[in-house]
């Protein structure tokens, strides 16, 4: 299932973070999406390259400094993902629930300095972990320190890893579940009413497909992640049998049979998991339109030009429809009337600013 991952994931980051970088973008939470999707796409590249050594036997990382410097890149990567989630998360709920603490709370450059931090303190985090491990030149192989594996399942090796496992996927997504709801309760307290009197603008409703995006992204995230971590605490409950023993005796020993039948619980849980890495582009079509439309943009840009223009056009007459009079003329709104100039198109007379073309 794997490779299924990598395969949809690799481009599919690669467009959400090409997307999510772009001017009009740029928002606060478009900052944490454009980060989340290029931390994903670095773990990806990690994962594979764990796999080729790991599971295909092909030698990459059991080399001098590359056995310390890859643990630490490929755990930072995987774990600065929920953080990120964490990270708008918080700021959505303050954007809800604390409206008026927006302003100084819910901006681009606070977005920025805030992803710094998480990325520092996922590497922190991991840095122990070029300690961990160690190339043994004698056996050419790359391997945790004997001394930090010694006591089994109380070693430091097992203590840290129960630490900070439960920590990220553990503590964080119950703690992302709680401000959701708080969210969703929040929004659920205005009425269609109370809407209309306020006469929410173009902005407030940006800002609604937002919540929406950043909700289903946020609880993607719990419904792959939390499975995971529950089956990870539950692995002592299902020991391994007695050793040695035959295939035909491990097929009729219970104890064997439990352990088993978790194990294979716990490896299909562990790659519908990874999909989080990889499918958020998926939810980002599904419910932002401003994405899409982005997207397309982005797609028009790089291949198809004379499209992109007729896009822009069929957009601009779009942004005019509502300011259509009952005479045949419209005008933006926005711009005073001495600054405009009539133009006549296609017989009917309008008011539009040279700026316009």
């Amino acid at each position: 299932m794997t490779p299924v991952w990598y395969v949809v994931g690799f481009p599919s980051n690669l467009l959400s973070f090409s997307v999510w970088i772009q001017p009009s973008m740029r928002q606060s939470s478009g900052c944490y999406l454009a980060t989340l999707a290029m931390a994903d796409f670095i773990f990806l590249i990690l994962q594979l390259i764990y796999e080729l050594q790991v599971t295909w036997q092909y030698r990459t990382y059991q080399y001098p400094f590359l056995c310390q410097a890859f643990p630490v890149l490929f755990y930072a990567s995987q774990y600065l993902s929920p953080m990120l989630v964490l990270g708008f998360t918080v700021e959505r709920y303050i954007s809800i629930v604390h409206p008026f603490k927006r302003e100084k709370f819910c901006t681009t450059s606070r977005a920025i300095k805030v992803i710094i931090c998480l990325v520092i303190f996922s590497i922190v985090l991991h840095a122990v972990q070029a300690y961990f491990w160690i190339f043994d030149s004698t056996s050419d192989m790359c391997s945790p320190r004997p001394i930090v594996i010694k006591g089994g399942s109380k070693s430091i090796w097992t203590v840290w890893s129960w630490i900070t496992e439960l920590l990220v996927f553990g503590l964080v997504p119950i703690v992302i579940l709680i401000l959701n709801i708080l969210v969703i309760k929040e929004a659920r307290k205005l009425s269609k009413a109370e809407e209309s009197m306020m006469c929410l603008n173009q902005k407030g409703q940006k800002s609604s497909a937002a919540t929406i995006t950043l909700l289903a992204v946020s609880f993607y995230l719990i419904f792959t992640t939390l499975p995971v971590t529950v089956l990870y605490c539950l692995q002592f409950s299902f020991p391994e049998g007695v050793w040695p023993m035959s295939d035909d005796e491990i097929m009729h020993d219970r104890v064997w049979q439990r352990h088993l039948n978790y194990y294979t619980l716990r490896v299909v849980t562990q790659e519908f998991g990874m999909s989080h890495y990889a499918c958020n582009f998926f939810i980002y079509l599904a419910t932002g339109k401003l994405f899409r439309k982005s997207l397309k943009i982005l797609v028009f840009k790089m291949f198809c030009k004379n499209k992109l223009e007729k896009l822009r056009r069929v957009d601009f007459a779009r942004e005019m429809a509502p300011n259509l009079r009952g005479n045949g003329e419209y005008r933006r709104i926005s711009e005073p009337e001495s600054s405009k100039e009539k133009i006549n198109i296609n017989g009917a007379t309008s008011l539009m600013t040279s700026s316009d073309f």
